[in-house]
């Protein structure tokens, strides 16, 4: 099979692989599409999180060509997608069931450590319908079901704010998970969301993905703008947004972030960053605000799968761009340019 393997930063080669045998416990799945994360663009650039030889992807979906001897409930033929997450089932964040912050997991994941999706066909281990392979329905295309992934991420960064109808939230940073941000925040009640970024094809996306105002930060200022919407917070400084999911991975917007968030607000952290963040601690301690971060997803891809079946949230008006396996590195250039795209995925 042809596979896109990481040599360097920047460098991928498209070459000839073996086909992965599913063995007892696994399944191989021929991949339809599978999308570029933000954190394979880290991989790409700076050329970390990965070694060499590595074949990424990890948001992925397509049928089953081979089922293990041992796998039950799931058939060649059926499409799927799948959690790319290998959890060791043994820590304690395992045991507490925070499998998504297993200790170990991590580095024998799909994508990382094991091989992924930017192939004709990836094996996933230990495959278990219901726990961490889905079948998808039939009204639920391949793209979107590729989707599933960045979207539970965005579910489980929305689910944690638990917002209400009475609640306005922002959104700093409007790529694949803010924009989904925008669109679960909605879908579970929130009142009032806003959405704040530089690109015009972003803030458009929003609006249609339920944003009730849009704020462009190249001609204003997000804290003012959120401060005119919401009132002004403590101290006179910062606002009264009810909850602030960060999704830009820019560490100055965060420092403002926690400006926007109200006093006893909940403050999401739902990025990376390169390098040491700054921000005021002594505003979150005299707000008492929840800080937290949110990390991958823990059980959500079912209902993800759910509410696209059900039209609550959609997946297509994301993907901006699809490419060959073999103009891999094209793809990779074209998710760099945030004017342009928004989630660009390769199709094997």
């Amino acid at each position: 099979m042809r596979a896109g393997v990481f040599q360097a930063a920047r460098t991928f080669d498209i070459t000839q692989l073996d086909v992965p045998a599913a063995g007892r416990d696994g399944i191989v799945v021929q991949v339809a599409a599978c999308g570029i994360c933000g954190s394979d663009l880290h991989s790409y650039v700076e050329g970390v999180f990965v070694e060499p030889g590595q074949v990424m992807g990890h948001e992925f979906s397509g049928p089953i060509v081979e089922v293990g001897a041992d796998v039950e409930g799931l058939s060649v033929g059926d499409r799927v997608t799948a959690v790319p997450l290998s959890v060791c089932g043994r820590c304690p964040r395992c045991i507490e069931g925070m499998g998504h912050l297993c200790e170990t997991g991590l580095s024998q994941s799909i994508a990382y450590g094991l091989p992924g999706a930017f192939a004709e066909y990836v094996r996933v281990p230990n495959a278990v319908l219901g726990k961490n392979v889905f079948l998808i329905p039939d009204s639920v295309s391949d793209a979107a079901a590729a989707m599933v992934e960045p979207m539970a991420v965005a579910l489980h960064a929305a689910r944690s704010a638990d917002p209400d109808p009475a609640d306005t939230a922002v959104v700093i940073g409007l790529g694949s998970i803010g924009l989904n941000a925008v669109q679960m925040l909605k879908a579970l009640g929130a009142g009032r969301v806003i959405g704040i970024d530089v690109s015009d094809s972003r803030l458009a996306l929003a609006t249609r993905l339920g944003a009730d105002v849009i704020v462009d930060g190249r001609t204003q200022n997000g804290l003012a703008a959120v401060q005119e919407l919401t009132g002004v917070g403590v101290g006179g400084v910062g606002a009264r947004a009810d909850i602030v999911i960060e999704a830009s991975g820019i560490g100055a917007l965060l420092a403002e972030a926690v400006s926007m968030t109200r006093a006893g607000g909940r403050l999401r952290i739902a990025a990376l960053y390169e390098g040491a963040v700054t921000l005021d601690a002594n505003q979150v301690v005299q707000k008492e605000m929840s800080v937290r971060g949110t990390f991958a997803y823990n059980g959500e891809f079912p209902t993800v799968l759910e509410m696209l079946a059900d039209g609550r949230v959609t997946a297509e008006p994301l993907i901006t761009h699809t490419f060959r396996l073999d103009d891999l590195d094209a793809a990779f250039r074209a998710q760099l340019d945030k004017n342009s795209s928004i989630k660009v995925q390769v199709t094997p």
